[in-house]
């Protein structure tokens, strides 16, 4: 017998048990409701009983289950059963008045719920009066829409029904096999029978859309779904998709299993994508291309999710993972839900397998984004900030209950995992990953599998069969290594010393975890190629003997930025490197490493920031490459949000005059309208670099933007288009900086007109970025009002007004601790938006004071989802409070020299 105690159910990590197996569910869906948000449901399920059994145990949330009946295939009789929810772990256990034999039989099971307002399970939509309703099952929250076996190793075939109103699109994972006319003005619509799948992959949509469709050269029918009257603005999706899908069958070797993709936009969409299987949904921003007002970032954003949505048609929903501990091998992307915060204030995106996949397949179709270069901006910085805490955690984790694994979708599972990949394919080459990867997929396709199986592919193709012992250091471990070098001419020979220990950013030491690397070193003389490969392996201190390297040449090492490490040269060493980054002969992912790692080891106490920004004034006034500028911004914002806190009144005007003296040189190559025959990095930069200048007091800059937003309004105006969107943000944030009451109310009326999310969300992150205290009062006021800002987007603007300025975070932190209940109740208290606010908003405090208030605002409102998250916030506050103690004073005397 098996009950919610026994082992099978298994106490260590609340698994359902394996005795009883889902094959095929026959599902149907009656909304005709819709406007009532309500729903009936039947679902009869399959099952294998594989030994006798006296309860069936699967999930079920927040549904009423009305009736429950179970029949053995070769009875003609079936039982009834009674149900007891277990609320903590989410199941449903059925139990029947007599024992149930082994063998295959059918559990039926009618019930009925509510579609949410949550952006999770079934939801509501809403778009211009227009409801809808969407799923969003990933991580577990199918079992919020029909009983299931919510795991994704649970596989079975799927028959959805479902019956909506007539004048809506009804969606499902398959095509529509049959449809008919019902009473009421709806219409039922029965779709064909999947292939075997977990139920996280199970979708439907039902809303007012249009289309645009076409079909890729191995004849599968491609669909972008947008909101009526916007088809032409799935059009570069479209394109994209119909280029990429044959790229990835050739690829992995196995064709698309599927007869039709359906990319659809998604009115209220809490992440930016989800990979179900035929239907994937989308926040509009990442779908959507309007030509008069799209940035080319997020043109060039678009194109990598929609990439790494379909590269998880074959990674993830073909061969799925055992357990949410290997999640990373699905989800080495996006964590798309940050970069959604972030996008529109210049900072980075996050990536998974599919992630690092994604970035193969956009280069292949547009080469012209150089979107490798991107990815050591974008990917490595995301992942290596969080796990330099002593909070992080491995790639690798044991989930134990259903809250944590909203947790693990995080930047150290996404993004450090797609840099495991990357190292990996760099280490053993493109031919023997390709091949590996191939086979891999072959033999698991409709299975589960875990991260060993993967290994032992990969090592077989590259013949190293210490493959797995290399990378198990890299996914089972927390964190990553500092490189501790030095240098001794002997002869024509180099003799380096390399010592390792565990990056903290707090300056601490770790000598604990040992990491095997191996490690590429460039020269003067080659600057890209790996002219000396080394392997670290897994000692702390080794010494390598560099041949035929004259004392004239600097070498560097981590070449284009593979390894997830950090390197502390000696200053004679990075003085050598300065001429390589002043001529460019180093390349920019390796001109990009060398000051990021020099930024990290200066915020973790191992050098002094003097040093820094003497460093970026000498090697990089005249840089001119995108991804490298964007890296350097992100140091001296993440400085000057510190510096805000500082208690020598002028440091951080000295500080703002030396970013726009820092910055004037390339400045003066952009100016603000584009140039002829320009790439689409320029456009790009030029946005960063306006922004940047106008935020800094810059006079000329801000009297330029300012001139241009009040051409928005000259003669009732107001047209977006007459601005091109490449540096609407510069515009808007530099207004929005020193602005008024009259910027504040002219910002709100273009929100309030603009019906381009993309539009949207740039200027509803301009109205949290006034420096007036009563505006932003009026900005936090706005942004919750759900009549006016979705609930998707609360979260980013109220992450944008905390990190604005002490005044902005202290407003947005007593907002937060007086109404937390109200955010868990608009979002639900699994949500990872929940672990947004908490990240991202306190963390900019820098005094002891506001890390106990953290900790406080944690025993007073108890939730296992926010365990980590706390804990890391308390470590950042320290952090940045050891910065300024550390540094402030010799900061401010060198800036006032």
């Amino acid at each position: 017998m098996t009950t919610p105690s026994d082992k099978s159910v298994c106490e260590l990590s609340n698994r359902l048990p394996t005795t009883v197996i889902p094959k095929h569910y026959q599902l149907y869906l009656d909304v005709s409701q819709l406007d009532q948000y309500l729903f009936q449901g039947i679902v009869d399920i399959d099952v294998q009983i594989n030994e006798i059994v006296n309860e069936i145990i699967l999930n079920s949330v927040d549904l009423n289950i009305t009736k429950i009946e179970y029949q053995q295939n070769n009875s003609t009789s079936s039982l009834n059963g009674s149900v007891e929810l277990n609320d903590e772990y989410e199941l449903a256990i059925i139990r029947f008045s007599q024992p149930i034999d082994s063998g295959n039989g059918r559990l039926h099971i009618e019930f009925n719920g509510t579609i949410e307002d949550e952006l999770h399970g079934f939801y509501r939509t809403k778009d211009k009066n227009k409801i809808g309703a969407c799923t969003q099952f990933e991580p577990a929250y199918a079992r919020r829409a029909f009983p299931c076996f919510d795991e994704p190793s649970f596989k079975a075939n799927f028959t959805i029904t479902i019956r909506a109103p007539k004048h809506l699109t009804t969606l499902s994972n398959m095509p529509i096999k049959s449809q008919k006319d019902d009473e009421n003005n709806t219409c039922t619509y029965e779709f064909e029978t999947s292939p075997i799948m977990s139920t996280y992959l199970v979708a439907y949509v039902i809303g007012a859309y249009d289309y645009v469709e076409t079909y890729d050269t191995n004849n599968v029918l491609i669909r972008v779904y947008t909101p009526v009257g916007k088809k032409e603005q799935g059009l570069f999706a479209l394109h994209t998709t119909a280029k990429i899908l044959p790229f990835y069958a050739e690829y992995f070797g196995i064709k698309y299993p599927l007869s039709k993709v359906d990319n659809v936009a998604i009115a209220d969409f809490g992440s930016g994508a989800m990979e179900n299987w035929g239907l994937i949904t989308y926040h509009e921003t990442y779908l959507l291309v309007d030509t008069h007002n799209t940035t080319q970032e997020t043109k060039q954003e678009v194109a990598l999710i929609v990439a790494h949505e379909l590269a998880h048609q074959w990674f993830g929903n073909l061969v799925t993972m055992e357990w949410w501990n290997d999640l990373w091998l699905n989800e080495d992307k996006y964590f798309i839900q940050y970069f959604m915060s972030c996008i529109f204030s210049s900072s980075s995106f996050v990536l998974r397998f599919a992630a690092w996949i994604q970035f193969l397949a956009v280069d292949h179709v547009y080469p012209e984004y150089d979107i490798w270069t991107q990815f050591v901006a974008d990917n490595l910085p995301t992942c290596m900030i969080p796990d330099a805490l002593h909070n992080s955690h491995p790639i690798e984790i044991d989930i134990k209950r259903p809250s944590e694994i909203s947790e693990i979708f995080d930047d150290i599972t996404y993004e450090k995992g797609a840099s495991v990949i990357r190292f990996l394919h760099s280490y053993i080459g493109d031919e023997a990953f390709r091949t590996g990867l191939a086979n891999y997929l072959a033999e698991y396709a409709y299975k589960n599998t875990i991260t060993e199986n993967l290994w032992s592919h990969l090592s077989r193709t590259a013949n190293r069969s210490h493959l797995s012992d290399i990378l198990s250091s890299w996914t089972k471990q927390v964190g990553y290594p500092v490189l501790n070098i030095t240098q001794e001419q002997k002869g024509n020979n180099r003799l380096l010393t390399i010592e390792q220990t565990r990056f903290l950013a707090d300056g601490s030491i770790d000598d604990n975890p040992k990491w095997k690397i191996p490690i590429n070193i460039c020269t003067k003389s080659n600057p890209n190629e790996s002219v000396h490969q080394l392997f670290m392996d897994g000692t702390k201190k080794q010494e390598f003997l560099l041949e035929k390297i004259p004392e004239t040449d600097w070498i560097k090492l981590n070449l284009f930025s593979v390894g997830v490490y950090r390197v502390n040269y000696p200053q004679s060493m990075l003085d050598a490197l300065t001429h390589g980054i002043q001529d460019q002969t180093l390349s920019p992912q390796d001109r990009f490493n060398i000051q990021a790692d020099l930024y990290a080891l200066a915020r973790s106490n191992h050098v002094s920031y003097v040093d820094f920004l003497k460093f970026l004034r000498q090697a990089y006034k005249h840089e001119d490459n995108f991804t490298v500028w964007k890296s350097i911004i992100k140091q001296l914002n993440d400085l000057n949000s510190i510096l805000d806190y500082g208690s020598i009144k002028n440091t951080k005007k000295l500080f703002e005059t030396y970013v726009c003296d820092f910055l004037s040189h390339i400045y003066g190559k952009l100016l603000w309208d584009p140039l002829p025959n320009e790439g689409s990095q320029t456009a790009m930069l030029r946005g960063l670099i306006l922004t940047q200048m106008g935020i800094n007091g810059h006079n000329k800059t801000r009297d330029e933007a300012h001139k241009r937003f009040e051409q928005l309004f000259a003669g009732n105006n107001q047209n977006h288009q007459s601005i091109n969107p490449n540096i609407r943000s510069a515009i808007y944030l530099t207004v929005a900086k020193t602005g008024n009451q009259d910027i504040f109310d002219k910002l709100k009326l273009l929100y309030r007109e603009s019906e381009i999310q993309e539009e949207r969300i740039r200027l509803l992150i301009a109205l949290t970025c006034f420096d007036d205290e009563n505006i932003q009062r009026q900005a936090l006021e706005y942004i919750w009002n759900e009549d006016e800002v979705r609930k998707q987007d609360h979260i980013t603007a109220f992450k944008s007004l905390a990190a604005h300025n002490p005044k902005g975070c202290e407003i947005v932190w007593n907002y937060m601790q007086q109404n937390w209940d109200k955010i868990e109740e608009i979002y639900g208290e699994n949500d990872s938006h929940l672990i947004h606010a908490v990240e991202h908003c306190p963390s900019h405090f820098v005094t002891k004071e506001r890390a106990e208030e953290v900790q406080k605002f944690y025993v007073d409102h108890p939730n296992p989802l926010l365990d980590r998250p706390t804990k890391k916030v308390f470590e950042q506050i320290n952090i940045r409070r050891l910065v300024l103690e550390r540094h402030e004073r010799s900061i401010n005397e060198f800036l006032s020299v």
